[in-house]
């Protein structure tokens, strides 16, 4: 037999009415009594009609992840951490991966009338307009990938990434190295690759003879994983170019870059030092194991929510800027 909202009011000695103030999570309901109406809840096993309930209080409880790639355990973890902040909400989170069919996501948000969005990056080029017209149909949202947007219309959450690269560098220049590399892998001067804004900062603030020399930099469409950081480790050791530390802009091109290393012969770190951004956890199963930025992706996914789901309650906005932490292993070693 169905349990049904009148059954939980009289286990938990409460009226229909305050149940749906609990499930609601209206706050005018005593603690003490929101405390007694979710033991019914789970005792009785109750599932609320989500189609009456999304009518009644005008939300479909839908939200959406825009992902660039969910096969980075960067990405995964993020969504994971998202999706368990929501689902203790009510919340049913929508996964969409690939930013070539981004547009076809965004209408499909607006046809679904989802409550609100999690952009977790941007690509090349994006329009932020398209943004700012989920917001005009309704939809709260929350952007990570350092957009310059408005944050007056949407949320931010974004990594410190300037000042995790001037931690990286200075920890390789207390190393002894001062021929420092970086794979970005992305496009030289795009406003939102703040990792290399950071190199080229601290190149100059320590004076490195290297200049901008051993930046490296990719084309569109761009591209950082495990095998674009084998492709950048070979060009560098192509060009000629001095160089004792390697950095790259995320942990799979760190790995990538690792095997080509010690594919030409270098061993790492005697000969060389390799560093990543991001902390996922192959880096910690890799041969030597990887030191890196590091940072708590989970926790990440759950501020996410916390930001949008406040903009969802209330209406504001929020803006939060996520540290780094340099989590040392044992592919970096004093320069020989």
């Amino acid at each position: 037999m169905k349990v049904t909202r009148a059954d939980v009011a009289r286990l938990a000695g409460v009226s229909s009415a305050t149940v749906s103030n609990v499930l609601n999570e209206n706050n005018k309901v005593k603690e003490e009594t929101a405390v007694r109406v979710r033991a019914a809840i789970k005792e009785l096993d109750y599932r609320p009609d989500m189609i009456a309930r999304s009518m009644v209080m005008k939300k479909t409880m839908q939200i959406g992840i825009v992902l660039e790639n969910i096969s980075n355990p960067f990405f995964g973890d993020i969504v994971r951490g998202f999706e368990s902040a929501a689902n203790e909400k009510g919340y049913f989170v929508n996964i969409c991966t690939g930013f070539n069919k981004l547009d076809d996501y965004f209408d499909n948000f607006i046809i679904r009338r989802l409550d609100g969005v999690f952009v977790t990056a941007i690509p090349y080029k994006f329009k932020i307009d398209k943004l700012y017209h989920l917001v005009d149909k309704g939809i709260k949202v929350i952007v990570s990938g350092n957009v310059g947007a408005d944050f007056r219309k949407v949320s931010s959450i974004e990594n410190n990434h300037i000042e995790a690269m001037h931690i990286a560098m200075q920890y390789l220049y207390d190393l002894g190295h001062r021929d420092i590399a970086y794979l970005s892998g992305l496009g030289r001067n795009l406003p939102y690759d703040l990792r290399s804004i950071g190199y080229r900062e601290m190149v100059e603030k320590l004076n490195l003879p290297c200049k901008d020399s051993l930046l490296f930099d990719g084309k569109f469409p761009y591209s950082t994983d495990m095998m674009d950081g084998f492709h950048y480790a070979n060009e560098l050791l192509d060009s000629g170019r001095k160089f004792t530390a390697v950095i790259c802009v995320n942990d799979l091109m760190a790995l990538g870059a690792m095997k080509a290393l010690k594919a030409r012969g270098l061993r790492i770190p005697e000969d060389v030092s390799v560093m990543g951004f991001d902390g996922i956890s192959y880096g910690q199963y890799w041969e030597p194991t990887l030191t890196s930025m590091s940072m708590d992706k989970i926790q990440f996914g759950k501020k996410a929510f916390e930001l949008l789901y406040t903009n969802m309650s209330r209406g504001s906005t929020g803006y939060f800027q996520n540290d780094l932490e340099l989590v040392e292993g044992q592919s970096t070693a004093k320069c020989r």
